[in-house]
């Protein structure tokens, strides 16, 4: 049995869903064939034509139920309700597209949300190179791909009232920003800031040897280390401005539940002897000041690892096993542990499994090698750990298809052909249908060109 889709389709749905991004998604994933228009339905639901609402299991995201008659979604939050309708847009196939003559369809089907881990994160880098339309791009592949949660980082990228030289002159303004958000959040993901308040202070990556503010006004070098790389954890001054920034984005993103802080590669604290006893001091204010913000900090965790021997398997730790546990336990109970490790070879992760008993959340961040996320999901899975988050960096413009091939161990629902692709293929794909104002040669695709010179 099949549902024949319409060229014009109305669907009674939560008011919540009333926006264009829905719209446009539809008429991406029917390639401009279709077009939907929406009547206000229950809260959580979205249905087209006659179809009962399925039922939803307990601790399940959403339910999909697709008949000859019609479809209906139904999720427990907005967020598992967008991710029911994306499922439902994934399953939409053809036979004709030509003019006139269009013939649509969805095979009939229950099915209901089996993701491996209920917290999936995204961490997104806004570099100077960081296009806009390319980062709206990658918040709908995001979507698309059923993340829960898209963490964002500013690269020297946003003007912040607070300190102006924290932005290149290129940077967006917050208005700019603000229509990503709602992306974001119309696609049923949480957005999360996130600003480094202690190592990577120059808001560049140090290979290069920039600094995005002591490079426009070198007077400011009282705010740092005298590398310039972290933040001067004795000022005041540093402290207050802290606490500002991070009001400027609560006011930014709206309510959330987190702010990333990262916290990770301090090295001029990590190698002094006389400054890397007061780290746990530091992260214990910071971290408890965060939390009467009423935000969850979120942190890397290197620094809270311990270093192990080059015999053992490797994982980034940047403690002994004594600074590791005290620098632990002194963070505020609401902490959130985010393990970042780029190439764990086995599973159980041996990072992971240190710090499962550590009495906070934990979260596992691998990077684009298939080895490694699969090693760190199997290893959240077993030991029921919090969520995962993928770390993109500045390669995201490289590896944009590895996104597509985690979202697949996770047990995403994607496209009914897609087993046989590689993820370049699914990719894509997925980027054309969602591409809602068109593309040009440079917007294509996740590079600008298919050459460089």
């Amino acid at each position: 049995m099949r549902l024949k889709l319409q060229t014009a389709v109305t669907a009674k749905a939560d008011k919540r869903m009333h926006h264009e991004t829905v719209k446009n998604l539809w008429r991406g994933f029917t390639l401009t064939c279709s077009v939907l228009s929406l009547e206000d339905g229950p809260e959580n639901t979205f249905v087209l034509g006659n179809c009962q609402i399925p039922h939803l299991p307990e601790g399940k995201e959403y339910a999909l139920e697709i008949t000859s008659a019609g479809a209906a979604v139904i999720g427990q939050d907005y967020g598992g309700l967008m991710r029911g309708y994306i499922s439902l847009l994934m399953k939409i196939g053809y036979n004709n597209l030509d003019e006139g003559q269009e013939d649509l369809f969805v095979e009939a089907c229950s099915e209901v949300s089996r993701y491996k881990l209920k917290n999936r994160m995204i961490h997104l880098c806004v570099f100077p190179e960081t296009e806009l339309h390319f980062l709206k791009q990658m918040v709908r592949l995001c979507g698309v791909l059923q993340f829960t949660h898209v963490v964002i980082e500013f690269w020297g990228m946003l003007q912040y009232d607070a300190l102006k030289e924290l932005a290149w002159p290129q940077a967006y303004s917050k208005d700019q920003i603000r229509d990503v958000i709602r992306q974001v959040r119309e696609l049923g993901m949480e957005p999360v800031p996130m600003l480094n308040q202690l190592g990577h202070a120059a808001m560049s990556r140090a290979i290069l040897g920039k600094h995005t503010v002591l490079d426009q006004n070198p007077r400011l070098q009282t705010l740092f280390t005298p590398d310039g790389w972290a933040w001067d954890i004795y000022s005041p001054k540093v402290r207050k401005l802290l606490k500002a920034l991070r009001a400027e984005l609560y006011d930014l993103f709206g309510p959330g539940e987190y702010i990333h802080i990262g916290c990770d590669e301090a090295d001029y604290y990590i190698l002094n002897r006389e400054t890397r006893k007061d780290i746990g001091n530091y992260l214990h204010d910071l971290t408890t000041e965060v939390a009467c913000e009423r935000r969850r900090p979120m942190m890397w965790m290197d620094m809270l690892l311990e270093e192990v021997p080059e015999s053992s398997p490797r994982y980034f730790g940047s403690a002994t096993a004594q600074e590791a546990a005290e620098r632990r336990s002194k963070l505020a109970p609401e902490t959130v542990c985010v393990d970042w490790q780029y190439i764990p070879k086995n599973a159980p992760v041996e990072s992971l499994t240190s710090l499962k008993d550590c009495g906070h959340d934990v979260i596992g961040a691998p990077w684009y090698i298939d080895y490694g996320y699969k090693n760190m999901i199997d290893t959240l899975v077993q030991y029921d750990m919090f969520g995962v988050m993928m770390t993109t960096w500045h390669v995201l413009c490289n590896e944009t298809p590895q996104i597509v091939e985690l979202a697949r161990y996770l047990d995403i629902s994607l496209f009914s052909w897609e087993g046989s692709c590689k993820p370049f293929y699914v990719a894509s794909s997925i980027l054309r249908r969602v591409s809602f104002d068109g593309c040009n040669y440079l917007q294509a695709g996740w590079k600008q060109k298919q050459i460089e010179v």
